[in-house]
């Protein structure tokens, strides 16, 4: 599977999805190629500071950008389980191009006007891209979910994302947890964390993974 976690506005959770889904495969005994094709290069970051800690299993990376993107992934799809490519946070080359091999979208967006207008954008992105690639499935998430009950915003964002045309909208969410960030900076996965420290996080993820990798 070709699977690009994207969207056209940055700061969403891109490589916190990435990352976390590629150690979950991996840790399942897939063979698991992360591609990071964005520029400012987190995914490398993450994958540095894991290899440094000696975290396992492993996770091979690799950095691939432009409109070549699409054929690369195509020629390394057969010497991988899963292709996890995450791309930077704007309408670019890269992104386009990786959507025309991919078999799943994962599209993590925050519960704020500006990314609701952001979404608006990628579905008309994913409608060009169906015309070419009429097999791509499509996955929202609303990542950094307030956890006060008060706040309203994310049901809101909820409302909108469900108006899209193309993009496919799902119960599916990321609260704003600690337990995230600590595993970026860790260099692992929330399920490589305690689970008395994560089982909210644990809960997400997991469910999320099972969307995205269900048969």
């Amino acid at each position: 599977m070709i699977l690009v976690i994207a969207s056209e506005k940055g700061g969403t959770g891109k490589t916190t999805l990435a990352t976390n889904l590629a150690i979950m495969r991996a840790i399942e005994g897939k063979d698991v190629l992360l591609v990071d094709a964005d520029p400012q290069s987190s995914s490398l970051d993450f994958t540095g500071v894991r290899e440094e800690e000696g975290h396992k299993p492993s996770i091979t990376v690799s950095a691939i950008y432009g409109r070549n993107l699409s054929s690369e992934l195509k020629k390394l799809a057969p010497k991988f389980d899963d292709i996890i490519v995450d791309v930077g946070g704007r309408d670019s080359t890269s992104l386009r191009s990786s959507l025309l091999a991919a078999n799943v979208l994962v599209v993590p967006f925050l519960p704020s006007q500006l990314d609701v207008w952001s979404i608006e954008k990628m579905d008309a992105i994913v409608g060009e891209v169906l015309q070419l690639n009429e097999g791509l499935k499509t996955i929202v998430v609303l990542n950094k979910v307030d956890t006060n009950p008060k706040i309203l915003l994310s049901a809101e964002a909820t409302d909108f994302a469900t108006e899209c045309e193309f993009l496919k909208f799902s119960d599916l969410t990321m609260g704003y947890r600690v337990s995230y960030r600590k595993a970026i900076a860790e260099g692992k996965s929330v399920v490589e964390l305690p689970k008395k420290d994560t089982e909210k996080a644990l809960k997400e993820i997991t469910k999320i993974y099972q969307e995205v990798f269900k048969k």
